[in-house]
């Protein structure tokens, strides 16, 4: 085999390149400290990697969100520690007050601190953390107590059911709630609604309206000459100006011209189709005419067709369903006639929510006639004319709009606007007022039972703080074994790349000596 020169020194230039090109590897290893760069270093090590990263993110959210539910747990237990000291020191003036020698005086004295106390009592019941209310279930943005100790967000039915408090996810697959509900604190005293037991809780969700919609097939290359379009929608016709069709060497017809002649249609006035419809093709190479409002009102009837154009389908739009909320057991004019004051109803279509005050002091008649006008009145106040309809037994049919969305439509009714504390708090304040020894003694066993049911939030409170703090643990744990399998895989053994490097050096070193002796030859040399 002849060697010659040349390839001797294509040689040498190929393995001196492949020496660099691995020297340029290990100086980006060990510039950043990273194997993987891109997929194709490493293709089973990237997967890994790309996981990790993701697992080191979760444990970093789950850290945060447990930050924030010890947060909350903390205010929430320090409110708990004052309320219970509240408590404690309303039941020592208590146990004074129920001292037969008390003169009006000392009553008067006791009664001025239980009204700065109870007042203290609605204060904690309105604590915060972070802007957000803590003992008002989910409406964090709402305080949970008026001013004057009444319940400043609805103590529906299905809130005091559900009892659902705010969540954190801290792990995977552990939600906690660590909200504690009101009325597990404060207690709630029904209201006597005449609602209850008529209206139940339920809810329905209407069905989106569509729009009118043609298609069809059509060539736009072939010639339209002498054709016709009509289409009528709605009612309307428009015709398409057989002209613009017109299909020529050096104007032929396509897309483009297809659809703004369409688009272009009049009817016997000014009115353009385009007015009335969207024309385009689909992904599908289809011409479509769609309606440009949503409902049943805008059908699309194609009066005269060309040759070139092929009906695939023709499908009227439909409005918004209508459907019925049942969700009322029977009653009667009479007991119409025998309820009295303001009973409330909660309505609530997507996030508006209303609060009806239904007055049956001023209902226009007596009887169920009455109690539907007042209810459909309201319903049109807070939420539109014929949107909601209330029946004569209180059944509602909700109207889906025609805008294209689904909406969702709940009944129920306001179970309670009084907190039990409070309210025990306030007889406790009238009794040191009148005197009323009676009394007094019934509120000492009533501070009693609300100390008890405070001790038991604290309690609970104290199980939840416990639990997220070992759950924190294991998911600090859990980012360091992420932490560390991450570098495993992707960083560099500094002290192994740095080995390799200087090898890789030495080598291309030694490639440059031997190629200045292979590429030094010439012919000079060899006649000299």
């Amino acid at each position: 085999m002849r060697i010659t020169n040349n390839m001797l020194v294509k040689d040498m230039l190929w393995n001196a390149n492949n020496n660099l090109v691995q020297m340029a590897q290990r100086q980006t290893e060990l510039s950043s400290g990273k194997k993987i760069h891109r997929p194709s270093d490493d293709p089973v090590g990237i997967t890994q990697v790309l996981k990790y990263k993701t697992d080191i993110r979760e444990a970093q959210q789950y850290k945060k969100n447990i930050d924030d539910s010890l947060g909350w747990l903390e205010v929430s237990e320090s409110a708990m520690h004052n309320l219970k000291d509240i408590l404690q020191r309303v039941r020592e003036l208590t146990v004074q007050a129920a001292n037969g020698t008390n003169t009006t005086d000392d009553r008067q004295k006791i009664a001025l601190e239980v009204e700065q106390l109870m007042q203290e009592v609605i204060t904690v019941g309105n604590s915060t953390n972070a802007g957000r209310y803590v003992f008002s279930g989910l409406q964090t943005n709402e305080k949970l107590f008026n001013p004057d100790g009444t319940y400043n967000i609805e103590m529906t039915s299905n809130r005091l059911a559900a009892k659902r408090t705010v969540e954190y996810e801290v792990s995977v697959g552990t939600t906690l709630n660590i909200g504690t509900h009101p009325v597990d604190i404060f207690g709630a005293i029904p209201n006597n609604n005449f609602f209850s037991g008529m209206i139940t809780n339920s809810s329905v969700t209407t069905e989106k309206a569509t729009k009118s919609t043609f298609k069809a097939t059509v060539d736009p290359t072939l010639d339209f000459t002498g054709d016709t379009l009509a289409f009528n929608i709605g009612g309307t016709n428009y015709t398409v100006n057989a002209t613009i069709l017109d299909s020529t060497a050096l104007n032929p017809m396509n897309k483009t011209r297809l659809i703004e002649a369409i688009k272009s249609a009049t009817d016997v006035g000014t009115g353009t189709l385009s007015e009335a419809a969207d024309v385009y093709f689909d992904a599908n190479d289809q011409l479509v005419i769609q309606s440009n409002v949503f409902g049943a009102g805008t059908p699309i009837v194609p009066t005269i067709t060309s040759t070139n154009l092929n009906v695939v389908s023709n499908t009227d739009g439909v409005n918004g369903s209508t459907d019925t909320l049942s969700s009322t057991a029977a009653f009667t004019d009479a007991d119409v006639l025998a309820a009295t004051g303001i009973h409330q109803l909660v309505f609530q279509v997507d996030n508006t929510r209303g609060v009806l005050d239904i007055d049956f002091d001023n209902l226009i008649s007596d009887d169920k006639a009455g109690l539907q006008d007042a209810v459909q009145n309201a319903l049109n106040a807070n939420f539109g004319a014929g949107f909601v309809t209330a029946n004569i037994d209180l059944n509602f049919t909700v109207s889906g709009p025609n805008d294209g969305l689904t909406h969702q439509f709940s009944v129920d009714y306001v179970s309670s606007s009084e907190s039990e504390m409070v309210v025990d708090l306030k007889n406790l304040l009238s009794a040191l007022n009148t005197g009323d020894d009676a009394v007094i003694q019934i509120s000492l066993g009533k501070m009693d039972l609300h100390l008890d049911r405070v001790v038991s939030v604290m309690g609970e409170i104290g199980g939840k703080t416990n639990r997220i703090e070992f759950i924190k643990t294991r998911v600090e744990e859990n980012e360091i074994t992420f932490t560390g399998l991450l570098s495993k895989v992707q960083d560099v053994d500094m002290a192994e790349a740095i080995m390799y490097f200087k090898n890789l050096e030495n080598i291309y070193r030694a490639s440059l000596s031997v190629g200045s002796k292979v590429i030094q030859p010439s012919l000079v040399d060899f006649i000299r």
